[in-house]
């Protein structure tokens, strides 16, 4: 019997032995103040799959479990060589078992309370109950264990297309409580360069943007660690630094388990890893809670739909069965701007290259389609992200193409294409 449906009959018979009545536990109604029916278990199609379950915790207190207002799970495809990315929001209201229906922010810390140790068993039982997936491990951070793993890493490049303002204090260590020991702080669109505490500023931000919008942050940072991972080697140093992550995060992997980890990790290219949020009023809406808090109310059919495309290969659904190759020029002006479009583009799954030329200065971002293909092509899904008029759009068919799109960006280019506000008194484009 599969381990999924062996927890799913745990879950049903905790249900029963709770105590709940029958139609509590069995109804799934308009109210989302019920308990609805467990979720199917989702159908990993035959592929061999571990999910690993990342999390960040709002403390900086060791001995407080805290809630986890960091929750990725990271699906390890080993068949395919391939890698997924699913943030889950922490105000998701959802049916913790033995508890009630709460946020899933909430449910480790619950598990810690009722018995110290089983926090990411009752999340991951969570997360089975209300979404079908199965946990195979977990890794948790505090804010000191985040902060350091960035410091060691000599900190992380991060591209940010979407600019982000919000409170920052002016020194690190300073006290929290004094009002002037706080500034209004900008993260530009551009290149930076982030250390500890930074990252977790820029982690931790919604003051211009949303619960929704930090999952895809929280991604982008996780990729920018990888990569500062893979730049210096260290996965081929694991034996060596084992021991300095267990400083900072705790975890069920064994090193054997990240060892197999580490051989996929470093097999699996960056354009194979599919980043997936949930999206407001799609997979989740806003609700007022009876306790009166705002949380986000899943649709179970849309989600059930997300984790299948969670769950395929990346490359099959991002994009289509095409790979196409893009060519970005840059004629905006501002050097950081072809970096970030180019990042922007590879988390859809294109393959990216920057020239090198430098071109003159233009005001539209136009797109050269070198493929004239209209079943399956992947122009509208360029379009709509790069932000580019139908008018600015040339085809000009080539068989002997080496690129698919040329993409050339203008001066007018914004990068943010996701629901951020714009930062207070920003005039301009900055980056490094």
């Amino acid at each position: 019997m599969r381990r999924c449906h062996i927890h799913l009959i745990i879950i049903l018979l905790s249900l029963m032995l709770s105590g709940l009545p029958a139609s509590l536990s069995a109804q799934d109604s308009d109210d989302p103040s019920n308990i609805p029916l467990p979720a199917a278990p989702a159908d990993e199609n035959g592929y061999e799959i571990e999910n690993i379950l990342l999390l960040g915790s709002d403390t900086d207190n060791p001995r407080n479990s805290g809630r986890t207002d960091v929750i990725v799970i990271v699906s390890v495809n080993f068949t395919e060589g391939t890698a997924a990315l699913l943030s889950i929001p922490r105000d998701l209201y959802v049916y913790i078992p033995n508890v009630g229906m709460q946020r899933i922010n909430t449910a480790f810390a619950f598990g810690e309370q009722a018995h110290p140790g089983t926090g990411p068993q009752v999340l991951g039982d969570t997360i089975l109950y209300n979404l079908g997936l199965t946990i195979d491990h977990y890794a948790r951070v505090d804010f000191n264990g985040f902060r350091q793993l960035v410091d060691d890493l000599g900190g992380i490049e991060i591209s940010v297309d979407c600019a982000i303002q919000d409170w920052r204090l002016r020194e690190p260590g300073l006290d929290m409580q004094v009002e002037d020991n706080w500034e209004l702080f900008t993260l530009p669109v551009g290149v930076h360069r982030l250390d500890g505490n930074l990252a977790l500023w820029y982690a931790r931000s919604r003051r211009t943007s949303s619960d929704f919008d930090r999952g895809r942050r929280h991604q982008a940072i996780l990729r920018a660690m990888l990569g500062r991972i893979r730049a210096l080697g260290l996965l081929e140093q694991l034996r060596d630094v084992w021991p300095q992550v267990g400083e900072s995060v705790r975890t069920d992997l064994s090193f054997e388990d990240m060892l197999r980890l580490t051989v996929a990790a470093g097999q699996v290219q960056s354009d194979r890893i599919a980043s997936y949020t949930l999206r407001p009023n799609v997979e989740a809406r806003s609700w007022r809670a009876p306790d009166g808090a705002s949380v986000q109310v899943p649709n179970r059919e849309a989600l059930q739909t997300l984790i299948a495309r969670f769950l395929a290969p990346p490359t099959r659904l991002q994009i289509g069965r095409e790979r196409p190759r893009i060519e970005i020029v840059n004629g905006s002006g501002v050097h950081s701007l072809a970096r970030v479009a180019a990042d922007r583009l590879a988390w859809e799954g294109f393959l990216v290259d920057i020239a090198d030329q430098p071109v003159p200065y233009q005001y539209a971002t136009t797109i050269v389609d070198f493929t004239a293909q209209t079943k399956g092509s992947s122009l509208e899904l360029l379009q709509t992200v790069m932000r580019v008029e139908p008018d600015d759009i040339d085809i000009e068919p080539d068989p002997a193409r080496s690129i698919d799109f040329r993409i050339t960006l203008g001066g007018a280019y914004q990068s943010c294409t996701y629901d951020v506000m714009p930062p207070r008194d920003l005039t301009e484009t900055e980056g490094d």
